[in-house]
């Protein structure tokens, strides 16, 4: 393979663009507006280049009950970017310089400058329908935007249009109809009486107030309030009998005859028998409950709804001996494939579980992962295996040598032969027989400092190994550097953690209602959900 094509390979991890998450703390950096991923998120406040920030608004975390945190734009110094154009994390772009004569912004890795030409990504490669990505090449993309109540994202996979529907529970609803934040009606059921939707005063929610005396046109006896309980009306003058008058309990000179709950065609729950005294009438039995019909006094059932069970797919009781059918998913999510029973989902695989170490592969749920770069001298799929780190070892031709020892590229060594009659190794050019003498390189000459080099004479040079935690080759040819993890290659859905190098990513933040690290470190999941 061609070094154009070992960098594109090396530069697949793709840096995003998305909306800016607000940290826990306020005097946390957000980079949530920025998948740099790859790139330590260092100390300070010093920038390469002399670009300037867009400017960022305030951004709050919804359903905190805290002050929203400030977004504090990052700079080209700690996003390690030394060329090209990134975003601030707050919604601006930085632009941090150019790179010097004979090098490429992406040729040294995502935005750092080298010798060897990139290739830039496309909107294509990294999955992506809908925001701004890095090109991995120093500029940006744009890849759209959504239409309204659509978001980036905002259907829970990274990149593409979508809107997670609510459901009444999370909206803390228990009655009525109400929009789910798609934009799509939903019946989250009916109250149990004697309450009512919005009958407590709050829209959408079960509740009774109770009545008074007055409300109920009542002057005398105990009489139901309207939510289960009873109201003391007071008593008769001497002389007066309490008693139903035109269907209020008035008093009268009439003497009164208490009522059964047959006679009132009572049921269940409490009655008034009409001569200032309550009756309670026997229970219902299940799944009846008194009122549930929508008619006081009498046992009913009225079934739930799917939308008030917080389900949307297969089949659930009604909640009165029945079963409902709560419909199906649309593919690739299924019933119950992100874990939740009667709930559509999908559990996206990862780069582990696929065996993948690097390139990108869809994660089965519409999404792309980002399974890293290879570390020197391996680069991804290079024999021909998919999503592998692989090394191929280069022949004597392919490095156009006729004679001496010389890397394979791989860890090995090559034997090209020796020179006939007076020629030397090194004579014509390095590592090709000629008359001349050969002038050996060095490692200094060479500008390497770890590895193994041939000197253009016929033999070899050492020059020695990287610190711990670096490998060789990942800081450029024969340099020393450290091969960054991606949030995809951890299996990190949200919040921040280590690239491996000391620096720290961040996975961006959590569609709602779900939660970061509720149930595992750096994975989304609904609040009471296991």
């Amino acid at each position: 393979m061609n070094p154009v094509g070992h960098l594109w390979l090396r530069l697949l991890p793709a840096l995003l663009i998305g909306i800016a998450a607000a940290a826990s703390a306020p005097s946390c950096v957000v980079v949530g507006g920025y998948e740099f991923e790859g790139k330590k998120l260092a100390s300070g406040t010093g920038g390469a280049g002399g670009g300037s920030s867009g400017s960022g608004g305030d951004v709050g975390s919804p359903g905190t009950g805290g002050a929203p945190a400030t977004c504090v734009p990052a700079t080209c110094g700690q996003l390690q970017a030394e060329c090209g154009r990134v975003g601030d994390g707050c919604g601006g772009i930085l632009e941090c310089g150019a790179c010097a004569e004979g090098d490429f912004c992406g040729g040294g890795g995502i935005n750092r400058c080298g010798t060897l030409p990139c290739k830039a990504l496309t909107c294509q490669d990294v999955g992506a329908s809908c925001g701004v990505v890095s090109d991995g090449c120093g500029d940006s993309l744009d890849c759209g935007a959504c239409n309204t109540p659509q978001s980036c994202g905002g259907g829970g996979v990274p990149r593409q249009c979508g809107c997670t529907p609510m459901l009444c529970m999370e909206m803390q609803v228990d009655c009525g109809t109400v929009d789910n934040g798609c934009g799509i009606p939903i019946d989250c059921g009916a109250c149990v009486a004697p309450a009512t939707c919005g009958g407590g005063g709050t829209p959408n929610v079960c509740g009774c107030k109770p009545k008074s005396c007055e409300a109920l046109g009542a002057e005398c006896g105990m009489v139901p309030d309207g939510c289960g309980g009873t109201v003391d009306c007071g008593s008769c003058p001497v002389g007066e009998f309490c008693g139903v008058v035109e269907g209020m309990q008035r008093c009268g000179l009439e003497p009164c005859v208490p009522k059964t709950c047959a006679e009132l065609n009572a049921e269940c729950g409490q009655i008034s028998n009409g001569c200032g005294s309550v009756l309670t009438c026997p229970a219902c039995q299940a799944p009846k409950t008194c009122g549930d019909a929508g008619v006081p006094n009498r046992c009913g059932c009225t079934p739930t709804t799917c939308a008030a069970q917080g389900k949307d797919c297969g089949t659930i009781p009604n909640g009165c001996g029945g079963t409902l059918n709560c419909g199906s998913c649309d593919l690739p999510e299924t019933c119950g494939g992100g874990g939740d029973a009667n709930l559509c989902g999908c559990t996206p695989v990862t780069c582990s579980s696929l065996g993948a170490e690097c390139g990108l592969v869809p994660n089965g749920c519409g999404a792309t992962l980002n399974c890293g770069s290879c570390q020197a001298p391996e680069s991804c799929a290079a024999n021909g295996n998919a999503n592998q780190c692989e090394c191929k070892p280069k022949t004597c031709n392919e490095q156009n040598a006729d004679c001496g020892m010389l890397p394979d590229g791989c860890g090995g060594m090559l034997n090209c032969g020796t020179c006939s009659g007076s020629n030397v190794c090194g004579g014509g050019g390095a590592n090709r027989c000629g008359p001349g003498a050969c002038q050996p390189k060095t490692c200094a000459s060479e500008n390497a400092e770890c590895g193994v080099i041939n000197d253009g004479c016929g033999a070899t040079l050492s020059c020695g190994s990287c610190p711990s935690g670096q490998a060789c080759g990942q800081g450029g040819a024969n340099r020393c550097g450290c091969r960054p993890r991606t949030c995809d290659g951890l299996g990190a859905q949200c919040g921040t953690i280590g690239d491996g190098c000391d620096g720290i990513l961040n996975c961006g933040t959590c569609n709602s209602p779900e939660k970061c690290g509720l149930t595992m470190p750096n994975i989304c999941s609904r609040p009471g959900k296991g």
